[in-house]
């Protein structure tokens, strides 16, 4: 059957009209330019990865049901981007005159006559209609039903690993999805293939495939075993102790790189401390009448008495009544469903860490902890999301989730574009955590979504390192290489630098070509992988500290069911809910909400409101003594070298983005600017 791109659709992903800039889908191209009654239009790739599975192909059982949901397009996609775009760029007439949800749904949402004609082709084609939101309609659909109805070949791959004689078997959907061509301005993507065929793969399981919440998560329990380990001396010997600030202690070392000394460790930054280094406690800006959403699975029960308690011992105030509050959605109506469904673990210390830096940098900001159901994977922080706009629940909104792209499809991508998109024209700002995995080669492949989505802005990190007065001394990509002492303390086990632990995470996307906002700010050759893929989406956008260790306290910190306070290097999860907060400083400060920020950020490079960091000498780096996140158990000391992630230049760069933030940030969203 042909295939043609209908004019007025969104395919694969919203069209990103800045200049002459637009964000294709790569597997939304795969169409015929010729049109005809049995025109179709190619929709999002629905499968997860490239190329066949491997195995013997065959047709998948017709009687084999799937649950899917079709996204609708909605009335004037076009128009619907403009708009979000101009109500997002600070230097227009339009900047900052937001919608409400009620007014983006009369101008922008499915018209009555869109759902009824995709309801009544759903209907016609045998499948059944489960669910019609403000964004798709859900239904079941047989094998049979959807290979009629999509133009596709739903096939089973089985295949024998000769090692064990197990046979497994694997779901693909040869050809893709489309739709027929007077549906292709009303349908932007189908959902639910994937997480289908992932659910009914006999050699993986679900949780396989979408492992963890962030690269961030696994690393934050690390850096929590870390900090644990920086509050005590390493040993009796060694003389180490950690510093109340950055060098107030320097401890003897073997040599290295032409040294014999070096700062040790911060014990964690307090409050205070933070509070200072981005200007908040000189400020009258401090997030009043605005409200932050932290985006989590799992739930801690203690959340709010945790939070309370850890800054009374800090000597500053915690969260007033009502301050605080929880929402909780998708299937689960109460937080003990939402307990539940998360075998009843919290997601910390990501949570804490989340909640509590947000009401450091933003002390007078409302916080909403909003839960996502952990059995859903990204279809329930999709879906929290969507709440999030729909009901106009936040101003900003932080979310340490982001994993690799390779973990979705297009399909999965353009059905979280649909709702980023419209928060932005609501003036929801989207912070997510760029990840904590460093930087490799020319980055192709390395980027993290959600936060690679061009309506989202991705957060890297830097190490900051505050001073005896409260005033940063230092600012470095995050990045560490480490390598440990020998026993005797007269040389070190491994070369100098040994091995990274941790470090701000950065690419292109494989999904986004180059949004307008970033051409003429990224230099060409990071966005082009110096010339080998055409230009594309570069992570991140900017930082904040994600390296330098800060308190938090919460219950099981220390020993299970106690409260307990640790330090941690939040990593770029920690480095998202600064940023956040001090979005929320400027709304008080500007009059409105800083809304989708990518345009304002890179507008803003070179001037006062983002420090650029500049590259360390990889001969003379900055070092730090002291244990590391894996020797919580033992006294062992090693040397760390600061600011190794590879890529830190002057400019844009993909440790850090445009640069970090300042105190001057908060002042810096004027319409005009």
């Amino acid at each position: 059957m042909q295939r043609t791109v209908h004019a007025s659709g969104r395919r694969g992903l919203i069209a990103f009209i800045a200049a002459a800039s637009a964000l294709i889908a790569s597997g939304a191209l795969a169409v015929s330019a010729a049109a005809g009654t049995s025109a179709r239009v190619a929709l999002p790739d629905p499968n997860l990865g490239t190329g066949s599975p491997g195995g013997t192909a065959s047709p998948a059982d017709p009687q084999l049901t799937i649950p899917l949901r079709f996204y609708l397009s909605g009335q004037n996609p076009q128009a619907e981007t403009a708009a979000a775009l101009a109500v997002s760029d600070p230097r227009g007439p339009a900047y900052a005159r937001y919608l409400t949800p009620d007014e983006y749904q009369r101008a922008y949402g499915p018209s009555a006559a869109q759902v009824t004609a995709v309801s009544s082709w759903l209907t016609a084609e045998g499948m059944t209609i489960t669910a019609t939101s403000q964004h798709y309609i859900a239904v079941t659909a047989t094998v049979a039903q959807a290979d009629a109805a999509l133009d596709t070949q739903i096939t089973a791959y089985t295949r024998t690993i000769p090692s064990t004689s197990q046979t497994f078997t694997t779901y693909g959907a040869v050809g893709g999805f489309s739709v027929p061509a007077a549906l292709g301005g009303d349908i932007t993507t189908v959902t639910g293939f994937n997480l289908w065929a992932q659910a009914n793969d006999s050699g993986i399981s679900v949780s396989a495939a979408h492992a963890g919440t962030s690269q961030a998560s696994t690393t934050t329990q690390a850096s929590t075993d870390r900090a644990a380990a920086v509050t005590e001396p390493s040993d009796a010997t060694s003389g180490f102790q950690c510093s109340q600030y950055w060098g107030q202690y320097t401890t003897t070392i073997p040599a290295a790189y032409g040294h014999t000394s070096a700062p040790t460790e911060p014990c964690g930054y307090t409050v205070s401390q933070l509070r200072s280094a981005y200007g908040i406690s000189s400020s009258p800006y401090t997030g009043k009448h605005t409200t932050i959403a932290v985006v989590l699975d799992g739930y801690s029960p203690t959340m709010l008495a945790d939070a309370n308690q850890f800054f009374a011992r800090q000597g500053v105030p915690g969260f007033a009544p009502g301050q605080y509050t929880e929402n909780f959605d998708g299937d689960n109506e109460s937080a003990s469903a939402l307990g539940a469904d998360c075998d009843n673990e919290a997601d910390q210390p990501e949570e804490t860490l989340d909640v509590e830096t947000a009401h450091i940098i933003a002390p007078d900001a409302h916080v909403t902890y909003m839960g996502s159901d952990c059995t859903g994977n990204n279809v329930n922080f999709l879906d929290t999301m969507t709440n999030i706009v729909d009901h106009h629940l936040a101003d900003v909104v932080t979310d340490s989730y982001s994993i690799g792209e390779s973990f979705f499809t297009p399909a999965d991508v353009a059905a979280w574009s649909l709702t980023l998109e419209q928060g932005a024209l609501e003036g929801i700002g989207f912070n997510f955590d760029a990840g904590d995995g460093g930087n490799y080669g020319n980055g192709v492949g390395n980027a993290q979504f959600p936060a690679s989505d061009p309506w989202a802005t991705a957060v890297g990190g830097t190490s900051l390192e505050i001073g005896a007065h409260g005033t940063p001394v230092a600012e470095y990509g995050w990045g560490d290489e480490f390598t440990e002492e020998t026993a005797d303390g007269t040389g070190y086990q491994e070369p100098l630098p040994d091995g990274g632990s941790d470090g701000s995470q950065g690419g292109l996307s494989t999904f986004f070509a180059e949004p307008g906002y970033q051409q003429g700010v990224v230099p060409a050759a990071l966005a082009t992988a110096d010339g080998t893929v055409p230009a594309a989406r570069v992570v991140p956008d900017i930082s904040a500290d994600a390296g330098g260790h800060w308190l938090i306290g919460y219950t099981g910190a220390v020993t299970d069911g106690v409260y307990g306070q640790v330090a941690m290097g939040g990593g770029t999860s920690g480095a998202s809910p600064i940023v956040s907060g001090l979005e929320a400083d400027a709304k008080q400060a500007s009059g409105h909400a800083v809304g989708f920020a990518n345009p304002a950020i890179y507008q803003l490079a070179g001037t006062p409101a983002i420090h650029d960091i500049l590259p360390v000498n990889l001969d003379d780096p900055p070092l730090e003594f002291g244990p590391i996140p894996d020797n919580l158990q033992s006294a062992d000391d090693y040397l760390i070298a600061l600011g190794q992630d590879d890529g830190a230049a002057p400019g844009y760069d993909m440790v850090t983005g445009v640069g970090a933030v300042t105190p001057a940030f908060i002042t810096s969203f004027e319409a005009g600017h």
